[in-house]
């Protein structure tokens, strides 16, 4: 009974010391240790309240109210904090004196990331002691393969969990600053240690956008060098659901993403589109190697049609350069363009497109610029909307009182034409467009102002040349072989086409006629063939046909 009594009495003090030791222990004396060397490798003051030993519900330590203050180039406030950071640690282990870290939790973290007005974040000078911050920005650093993953790691943590984070990222260096926010930010890492292939979800709302993110998946398994032999992720934004797939080795990484269907009103980032559009089989393969990044193939489905591409940018710049090329086929471009923009004139028919381009940036005015290339374009079955051509040239020459067909619509078998693109204008060349009443040819300027300046030579079907040459005996003349040729020139923008016909050019064709017959007149009364009585005639018979009396 005694020795009941006193190993339960022991076993009580055992009990009580260990409750006892978080308010026996002080491990905040350490931080006098090692403060200076975390702000010596993070350049940035650090704050904490207390370090103490828990023991419930496992044994560890818990570090309340740290904080690490922002460069004061950037922001007083701190750059990071969190209301408190948790470690536990096996208990086995630590007896036979080893000490194996079983679970890390921060609570309630917040991370602040600023780009100021000259495009510079207030993380590139993280571990930059002593290095002014750059006026504006230059090449993008490499990414090191030492970081946090590799710490927890080689500490064997078998679970890493956030709990209530947020992450606020500042953009100053626009005309109009954007805040963008990760709110309610969770994460869960799974068996993060060498040999084993760690688990992963992260699960956020994106602000402004209301627009829940998670990703779950594997990547690993992890070694020394941080490289990774299989990523494999479930991303979903908003309704949207991505597969990624891919590997990476030191600064190289390789990537390939899909997903089945993606429908453009429920993605984040407002598209230039006046309607909603459904992406299908999107697919997905790039690379990095450094700074470079490329796009070794891209395809999906579009409109009935397929389309497939590929490129490469260097990033880092500050406008940085790329090129690409991309191929389209089988594309309803009645539909497509509908989506685009809402104009007075739209196109229907099958459309396929051949491109390449390069330049530097993205922005308009950069493109604008920058942006050069060549390609090809073809139409075939199709109609114009909102405007007849015949009609136009009819007004241009001041016909009235014959039938054009439909009043708004001309309808097409071929629209080709070889594209230029440089210094923002994209010059039209060889233009070839086959319809039932004309053949047209030219070519001319489209700007990125939308502003046009087009002239295409319209061969007219020989029923049309004879309802107009009727109607309007002026351009009689100008009929070769029972067709009429006619030169169009089409102005304005693409919101306000103007139609017209180069009447300079017309005169010119009818000066050739009256050239050619006073030549074939002067001819034959030089050989006698040809009497002066004849050629009165035939000279009323000309001017008679010119202006139709």
């Amino acid at each position: 009974m005694k020795i009941a009594i006193g190993l339960l009495v022991l076993v009580v003090l055992l009990v009580g010391g260990v409750l006892a030791l978080p308010f026996l222990v002080d491990l905040s004396k350490y931080q006098d240790q090692y403060k200076p060397q975390i702000e010596e490798a993070l350049n940035r003051k650090i704050q904490l309240q207390e370090i103490r030993l828990t023991v419930w519900p496992r044994i560890g330590a818990r570090v309340a109210g740290f904080s690490v203050l922002d460069d004061p180039a950037f922001s007083s406030d701190p750059f990071a904090s969190l209301s408190s950071l948790d470690v536990g640690v096996k208990l086995m282990p630590l007896l036979s004196g080893k000490v194996e870290v079983e679970e890390i939790t921060l609570h309630g973290p917040v991370i602040t990331v600023i780009k100021n007005k000259n495009g510079v974040l207030n993380a590139s000078t993280i571990g930059r002691k002593g290095v002014p911050v750059p006026e504006k920005p230059s090449r993008a650093p490499i990414p090191s393969t030492e970081g946090p993953l590799k710490l927890l790691a080689l500490l064997a943590v078998d679970r890493v969990s956030v709990d209530g984070g947020k992450l606020t990222y500042r953009d100053l260096s626009s005309a109009t600053p954007a805040e963008y926010v990760l709110q309610d930010l969770e994460l869960l890492l799974r068996d993060v240690r060498l040999g084993q292939t760690p688990n992963l979800h992260v699960g956020t709302l994106v602000q402004p956008f209301n627009m829940p993110v998670k990703l779950d998946g594997t990547f690993g398994p992890l070694r020394e060098t941080m490289d990774i032999d299989a990523i494999n992720f479930q991303l979903g934004v908003g309704k949207t659901e991505f597969t990624m797939t891919g590997k990476a080795a030191g600064n190289d990484a390789t990537i390939n993403i899909s997903s089945p269907l993606i429908h453009t009103a429920n993605l984040p980032v407002a598209l230039p589109l006046k309607q909603s559009v459904d992406i299908k089989d999107l697919r997905i393969t790039a690379e990095v190697k450094g700074q470079e990044a490329k796009l070794n193939s891209l395809s999906f489905q579009l409109f009935g049609g397929e389309v497939k591409g590929q490129g490469k940018m260097i990033a880092g710049a500050e406008v940085p350069p790329f090129k690409g090329s991309v191929a389209i086929q089988g594309l309803q471009l009645g539909p497509a363009l509908k989506a685009v923009a809402e104009t007075p004139v739209s196109i229907s028919g099958t459309a396929g497109a051949d491109l390449s381009v390069q330049g530097k940036g993205f922005s308009m005015p950069d493109l604008t610029k920058t942006l050069e290339g060549t390609g090809h374009l073809a139409v075939k079955d199709g109609k114009i909307e909102g405007v007849n051509i015949i009609q136009e040239v009819a007004d241009a020459l001041k016909v009235a009182g014959i039938s054009m067909g439909e009043t708004k619509a001309t309808a097409f078998s071929t629209i080709e034409s070889d594209l230029a693109i440089k210094q923002g204008v994209i010059n039209v060349q060889r233009l070839l467009m086959d319809s039932h009443d004309f053949q047209a040819t030219g070519g001319g300027t489209i700007g990125f102002d939308q502003k046009l300046n087009l002239i295409v030579n319209l061969n007219l079907s020989q029923d049309m040349s004879q309802k107009i040459s009727a109607a309007s005996p002026v351009v009689k003349i100008a009929m070769k072989e029972g067709r009429l040729s006619l030169p169009l020139t089409i102005t304005g923008t693409s919101q306000a086409p103007s139609y017209g016909v180069d009447v300079k050019g017309l005169t010119g064709k009818v000066q050739e006629q009256v050239k050619k017959k006073v030549e074939e007149a002067v001819g034959g009364l030089l050989k006698g063939t040809t009497k002066p009585e004849d050629l009165k005639k035939e000279g009323q018979e000309l001017l008679k046909g010119l202006f139709g009396r």
